[in-house]
């Protein structure tokens, strides 16, 4: 069995009612996490189903189109990809897509389950919300598995900081390679940003992966990836600590 599995983008067909269009996408993969490919055509509105700090996290991924997001006390710009959490049902938000935009407002909404290692921590100490982080608003990082010189990685939710979540991005050119490494503990997604074209490798498997794509590697598993010259690799990392990390909890 495919330690990889992959949900294609240029699968997803957006039937648009009241403006909004919303496809699930890797149904039944992983019990702890749902994904769901998003549009909002220009002009439109809506308000996401809140939830309760013991009930669910949600995320949502911004990747095209013009947009802005409002609560009764802020509000953000979307004008270019980044990463959206509200404070679960402490106030209502609303996502729009500019009426200027040129093409509908797309994310990927994330909800996942929340483990009482997440209803202990998310209580005790996580990060403020509500939090809107652009990539290049994320701060700059290094690993040993890359060329730090031709790849920039940027955090956008920090580890420890949002129960067992955190999330990243990768950019660069090719050619070059994200070297083999192992997440003993972490449950891991992949989602090329529009534009980008590299092969994704795990457990001696390798898939094409391009923008909207997503993918899912379970625990335990080498992987990496190839960009070929020329080519575009941006991505965002979505991580689930599957049982927590060690020592948050006194």
């Amino acid at each position: 069995m495919s330690q990889i599995q992959l949900a294609k983008y240029n699968t997803v067909k957006y039937d648009f009612k009241e403006g909004y269009a919303t496809v699930p996408v890797l149904v039944d993969v992983y019990d702890q996490a749902r994904f769901a490919h998003c549009a909002l055509q220009p002009g439109h509105s809506i308000s996401p189903e809140l939830f309760s700090v013991t009930e669910h996290n949600q995320l949502f991924v911004f990747t095209k189109g013009k947009g802005y997001i409002t609560t009764p006390r802020r509000a953000w710009n979307i004008i270019e990809p980044g990463v959206f959490v509200p404070e679960f049902d402490k106030e209502t938000f609303t996502i729009t897509c500019s009426t200027d935009s040129r093409e509908p407002l797309e994310f990927l909404h994330i909800v996942t389950e929340l483990n009482d290692y997440d209803k202990t921590c998310l209580v005790e100490s996580r990060m403020t919300l509500p939090r809107f982080r652009t990539i290049n608003e994320g701060w700059t990082y290094e690993e040993d598995f890359k060329d730090n010189s031709v790849t920039t990685s940027m955090m956008l939710l920090e580890h420890r900081n949002l129960g067992r979540l955190s999330m990243g991005c990768v950019k660069g050119v090719g050619p070059f390679e994200i070297g083999q490494h192992i997440h003993n503990e972490l449950a891991q997604w992949y989602f090329p940003l529009p534009g980008s074209e590299f092969i994704y490798t795990a457990a001696g498997e390798e898939v094409k992966m391009t923008g909207g794509d997503l993918s899912f590697t379970p625990t335990g598993f080498w992987h990496g990836s190839i960009v070929e010259e020329n080519k575009t690799c941006d991505y965002i990392w979505f991580e689930m600590c599957v049982d927590g990390y060690p020592g948050e909890i006194k």
